[in-house]
């Protein structure tokens, strides 16, 4: 390792990694390091890694340069229903518990998949609901993936994968829910493609729990084979805000090798069959034990509806006890904070200041009760139809809320009070990419793109919950990558 570079600076360089990443290289990782840094000095056209590597630390920030080490340094490897236990638990406990009580209220599933990579978790996800929600179409379901990797979440934006990802996947769910493509790949189709949203966002630098970019209020959390490449102190920092953007008894998702109850304090742990998962505590009832169907339905590549079969790794025996396989009862998701509390006691009332109006309507927004939300948001508006920053508050709800039409409109009418309001730009060339409308949201991007030249990068944005003009630049630039 010293004849390719010194140990003092190869030192130096691990520091700037997980001070730009988060990703953490003790010295024992030290030549996992260097072999992504060679990768990385490649791909950024450099024969020495050590000049690579003083170029990174010493230039001006460049977000492609980070990301094109980022994706060197992590292990992108990912396949359709990985770790099968996870799903049966899903399928078999979790996600009929979550149907069956929001079936009868508002029909509202959101999941986040952190660390997402080329996209095969996310689909699988998609695929799953697909199975249980034969009325889908009615639902407000979000499934959104994450990643770091600029290169990774194109490849899963464009859905096609070769035979690898597929390794232990029957032949059924496979003609079910994919076509052919070339090359002899296949691509996920109908509503398992549609389903899923992909972003830039980092785990230890980004704004999160927020609903502004779908990261609250979250039924179920995947992140997975993602927190192993923190430092402790950073984990554990991660594991607050995942806490946070969870719903109380929501579920964690991590990876075997990342089960450390030390790490979820906040979180009871349970076991359902082989699944080892963690649920937010607060305002769930106990797994009470019962029998367990057999086996993963939808890995027949069945229809909606149809009876369970031969499972991915096949059934699951044995009687739970307490926290163990049993009947989960889905989550208390409308408990309120401050806001809330405040208009259940009369604090808050449609004639309170547009500015109280609008905690409460951020308050229920952050705990997933988006009927509320926009009640409040309408209210805020009414009470100063001039603020374009109330525009795009009830903007962000009517979108999370499955209404985006209508999210439209706010957007454009908070840009007509404020032309120059960046973050309505950067959320209507979101929206307008997701609607189909690739190139008018290039146009909202190549605005946005201009108000922030002209603004200081450590500026914080109006109605931004603390993002940066220079954190935003950063993600556009990753969006425009990933489109």
């Amino acid at each position: 390792m010293s004849a390719k570079i010194p140990e003092a600076v190869l030192q130096r360089f691990s520091e700037f990694v997980v001070g730009r990443t988060g990703l953490y290289f003790p010295p024992a990782r030290w030549p996992g390091l260097l072999r992504g840094l060679e990768d990385a000095a490649a791909d950024l056209g450099y024969s020495d890694v050590e000049t690579c590597a003083r170029m990174l630390m010493e230039a001006p920030p460049d977000r492609r340069r980070i990301d094109t080490l980022a994706h060197h340094l992590t292990i992108g490897e990912t396949y359709f229903f990985r770790e099968p236990a996870v799903w049966e638990a899903l399928e078999a406990e979790i996600l009929p518990a979550l149907i069956a009580a929001r079936r009868v209220s508002d029909r509202h599933l959101r999941i986040w998949s952190a660390g997402c990579s080329t996209g095969e978790e996310p689909y699988s996800i998609a695929i799953l609901l697909a199975r249980l929600l034969p009325d889908l179409a009615s639902w407000n379901v979000a499934v959104l993936g994450t990643d770091i990797d600029c290169a990774a979440l194109a490849r899963a934006e464009h859905g096609v994968y070769r035979e690898w990802s597929f390794r232990g996947v029957p032949d059924g769910l496979r003609q079910a829910r994919f076509e052919t493509a070339e090359g002899g790949r296949y691509r996920v189709k109908g509503v398992g493609k549609r389903l899923p949203r992909f972003a830039y966002l980092n785990l230890v630098d980004d704004v999160y729990p927020s609903f502004t970019n779908g990261t609250n209020a979250l039924d179920i959390m995947f992140c997975r084979n993602v927190l192993m490449y923190f430092e402790r102190s950073a984990a554990e920092a991660v594991v607050r805000r995942l806490h946070r953007a969870l719903i109380d008894g929501g579920w964690l998702i991590v990876a075997a090798a990342e089960a450390d109850a030390a790490l979820f304090p906040g979180f009871a742990t349970v076991r359902i069959g082989d699944a080892l998962l963690y649920r937010k505590e607060g305002g769930a009832a106990a797994v009470q034990p019962r029998e367990r169907r057999t086996g993963l339905a939808m890995a027949r590549g069945g229809e909606a509806g149809a009876p369970a079969s031969v499972g991915l790794s096949g059934a699951a025996a044995g009687a739970g006890k307490h926290r163990e396989r049993g009947t989960v009862e889905a989550p208390d998701r409308r408990r309120t904070g401050v806001g809330g509390e405040c208009v259940q006691r009369g604090v808050i009332d449609p004639s309170s200041s547009p500015k109280t109006l609008a905690l409460a309507c951020r308050d229920y927004a952050n705990r997933g009760a988006f009927d509320e939300a926009r009640r409040w948001g309408e209210a805020a508006v009414a009470a100063d139809k001039s603020d374009p920053g109330l525009r795009y508050l009830l903007a962000s709800v009517l979108e999370e809320s499955g209404q985006p039409e209508d999210a439209k409109a706010a957007l454009r009418q908070a840009l007509y009070l404020d032309p120059d309001h960046v973050l309505a730009h950067f959320s209507l060339a979101n929206l307008l990419r997701r609607l189909g409308q690739p190139s008018r949201a290039a146009a909202h991007f190549t605005v946005a793109q201009r108000l922030l030249d002209g603004t200081a990068a450590d500026a914080l944005l109006p109605d931004g919950e603390g993002m940066t003009a220079g954190r935003l630049r950063e993600i556009i630039d990753a969006a425009e990558r990933i489109s």
